[in-house]
């Protein structure tokens, strides 16, 4: 049913978990809908130093939160902000193309994560100059 791949993967998600103390998080999906992702980033100096994720849904929603995460870790701002879904299916052995939409709600915690990175940064410099 599934690629060898997927269910060893599946079998051992390093990423699996919370980042206590995030800098960074990240939602998409809903439980409606079946697949909730939620990304979780600590960041040094420009570097993502720590990558966990929290999901419900299916082997793939699981396995396209781990390998994300996996490109995450130890990855610059930059670099992390050039991860596209295609990145993700193509780690993704045996992907069915009605769950493409897997990747593509994985690769977009990036955007909301940085999202709320950049805002936080945004009301700690307003609050410096109180």
């Amino acid at each position: 049913m599934y690629d060898a791949t997927i269910l060893e993967r599946l079998k051992n998600l390093e990423y699996a978990g919370i980042v206590s103390g995030a800098d960074a998080v990240g939602q998409v999906g809903s439980i409606a809908t079946g697949s909730l992702m939620k990304l979780y980033l600590r960041i040094d100096n420009g570097v993502i130093t720590e990558a966990k994720f929290k999901a419900l849904g299916g082997v793939f929603v699981l396995v396209a939160c781990d390998i994300l995460c996996e490109f995450l870790t130890n990855a610059s701002i930059e670099t992390a902000l050039t991860i596209k879904s295609d990145d993700i299916v193509s780690a993704l052995p045996g992907l069915p193309e009605d769950k493409l939409y897997m990747a593509v709600l994985a690769q977009s915690l990036v955007g909301d994560a940085f999202d709320d990175y950049y805002k936080k940064l945004a009301k700690a410099k307003l609050n410096e100059k109180k």
